[in-house]
């Protein structure tokens, strides 16, 4: 009989198959830009928040703000359907809902 150690077992449950892919720079061919990031916190049930993120002279607007994503910094990226998926410093991914575009000026 063979046993499998533990600590094995723990790393095949920890590191899905989707993480591998999401932190592989290969995958992040662009480069994306964070205009801006605006989160303001209202006594009524909705708050405000949203990001600008661009990539050549298009800019994604979102719903979503990241906080690893600092305004005025820029980052590889990747774009896939409706999503934006930022990767910081290598080791996190900020992902955005793509709620509309614009050119920029």
């Amino acid at each position: 009989m063979r046993v499998i150690p533990s600590f094995a077992l723990s790393l095949l449950v920890v590191i899905p198959a989707w993480a591998e892919k999401d932190l592989n720079p290969a995958d992040y061919q662009l480069t994306a830009h964070v205009n801006s990031a605006i989160f303001t916190h209202t006594t009524a049930p909705s708050n405000s928040r949203g990001t600008e993120v661009q990539i050549g002279n298009l800019i994604y607007v979102a719903n979503e703000i990241c906080k690893e994503a600092a305004v005025g910094s820029s980052y590889p990226a990747r774009v896939e359907g409706r999503r934006i998926f930022l990767l910081v410093d290598g080791s996190k991914v900020c992902r955005f809902r793509i709620d509309g575009t614009k050119e920029s000026h």
